[in-house]
């Protein structure tokens, strides 16, 4: 079962949406991994695709088939029906869920997923409020970091109490994760996937061009801490003025605070929120990141290169000056990798090997016994109103056999470190190579060991469940006190009372 530490931080509620009558994430600026929907999952590549469009398009139409899903642990109706989707992009063709929508709509499930698009953050769940207030409820959404506290308090969503059972086996290695999300004693959301937020990217050449012990290798040691860390970038640093230590936003941070295994704001099952803003730990993380700004390792909002790098200019352009990128694991691995091997031209491309790039968790504080890690979830909740529950209930238990069948994890694992090729049957490519993405096996295991709950305890940071209003005072106050504003004792006590305030809201 995984070890669990609930932290809640950045984000509490300003006034948002209609109000539901009879009942009672926005994904935060600067987050990724909250506010696109690529970025969170393994992903799944289908066994075979051959492209039918006349030019090259990575989103044609393919002529993959449902994976064949054991469906032991729960019997599908067959007539699953429509199930309305209410969501930012197309689970159809997110490479996360576009399998497990295929075995949905086949005959065994019976279901017809039928999308509704919207715009992310605060716009979902105004959309959604909408739609509630108008009987025109959705069957179901992703989970974003707004639903919970802010949505669930506001009875946008159907409490599953009475559709799922976190006793059973299919559940275990969710259990904990799941109960984190209760509100007043009731179960809104259950996750059947357990991701990492954020973790320490890097480029192996980088390393080895520039004398570094690749910090894959201080993993495996135990020795990957807040010190081996820091001592790396000064090494890096050292061997030009030109290097970075770390990139990161003020959003980015709350994952090396997350390795002391304290929370910012907790969110305990009954409803009580605790606000540990004021926890010497959190200070502690905070002026040992401090000091890494004053010595030059960081990389700060002002930099001449901007105040946001994704992973596709950070591989084409930085990852020689740039040792660590701060982002979502998967989805930088893939973007970095397509950017340098997917060229203009199919001829070009750089077809069926891994690329050099590779990630870390974020290492660990020394002063604790466990290593902590900032996690994430994938999964799916249902609004309140919705007409089809029993049709959502079934996906839901569709995308949890799929991540539990151990046929398919091993076939999935082929899919991305061996996939099948994939080539152009039309066109001016006809007969060519499309290129996809091949995942180094050392890297795809590490990844999955990062899940590993005998290696890591599992944070997970709540504080973009509320609103901006209380989530940017406090992220900008920990990444402006880290170059020097002001000490985070000031910034701290200058925030403390609107914090306080906006926490009042759920009391």
């Amino acid at each position: 079962m995984n070890k669990l530490k609930r932290l809640l931080g950045c984000g509490l509620a300003a006034a948002m949406i209609l109000s539901v009558a009879a009942c009672e994430d926005a994904a935060p600026a600067g987050t990724p991994s909250a506010s696109t929907g690529d970025q969170n999952a393994p992903s799944t590549s289908g066994t075979t695709a051959t492209s039918t469009t006349i030019d090259p398009n990575e989103n044609a139409a393919t002529d993959k088939e449902e994976k064949d899903l054991n469906t032991g642990d729960f019997t599908p109706s067959g007539n699953a029906g429509e199930v309305h989707y209410l969501g930012y992009y197309d689970i159809h063709t997110d490479q996360k869920t576009d399998e497990q929508v295929l075995i949905f709509e086949s005959e065994t499930y019976g279901g017809d997923i039928i999308y509704e698009n919207t715009s992310n953050g605060s716009a979902y769940f105004d959309k959604l409020g909408t739609l509630i207030a108008s009987g025109d409820s959705p069957d179901l959404l992703t989970f974003e970091p707004l639903a919970f506290p802010y949505g669930v308090s506001k009875n946008m969503f159907e409490p599953l109490d009475d559709y799922f059972n976190p006793d059973d086996a299919i559940w275990t290695d969710m259990r904990d994760l799941i109960d984190e999300y209760q509100y007043n004693g009731k179960y809104y959301y259950f996750p059947h996937r357990m991701l990492v937020k954020y973790a320490l990217n890097y480029n192996r050449k980088t390393i080895e061009n520039a004398g570094l012990r690749d910090p894959y290798d201080y993993c495996v040691a135990g020795e990957w801490t807040w010190d081996a860390w820091r001592e790396m970038m000064i090494e890096f640093c050292n061997l030009s003025d030109e290097n970075i230590g770390f990139y990161s936003t003020d959003t980015m941070l709350e994952c090396f605070i997350n390795t002391t295994g304290t929370s910012i704001v907790n969110v305990l099952p009954d409803g009580t929120i605790q606000n540990n803003l004021a926890d010497p730990n959190i200070t502690r993380a905070i002026e040992y990141l401090a000091e890494m700004g004053r010595n030059g390792l960081l990389y700060p909002m002002s930099h001449p290169h901007g105040d946001w790098i994704d992973p596709t200019a950070w591989a084409k352009s930085y990852s020689d000056k740039i040792l660590f990128l701060g982002l979502e694991p998967e989805w930088t691995y893939e973007a970095a990798a397509k950017a340098v091997q997917d060229q203009p031209g199919v001829e070009n491309d750089v077809l069926n090997t891994p690329s050099d790039f590779a990630f870390v968790p974020y290492p660990k504080d020394p002063n604790t016994d466990e290593h902590y890690i900032c996690a994430n979830s994938y999964g799916f909740m249902i609004p309140r109103g919705a007409d089809n529950i029993d049709g959502a209930v079934e996906f839901i238990y569709c995308n949890r056999l799929y991540e539990t069948d151990e046929k398919i994890i091993n076939q999935v694992k082929k899919d991305h470190v061996d996939p099948e090729k994939i080539t152009y049957t039309a066109g001016d490519y006809a007969g060519m190579q499309r290129w996809v993405i091949v995942w180094d096996e050392q890297v795809y295991d590490f990844w999955m060991e990062m899940l590993d709950d005998t290696k890591y305890t599992f944070v997970i940071e709540d504080m973009y469940g509320f609103s901006d209003d209380f989530s940017t005072p406090i992220c900008k106050g920990i990444y402006g006190s880290t170059f020097e504003e002001q000490s985070w004792t000031q910034t701290r006590e200058e925030i403390m009372p609107t914090i306080e305030g906006l926490l009042q809201e759920y009391m």
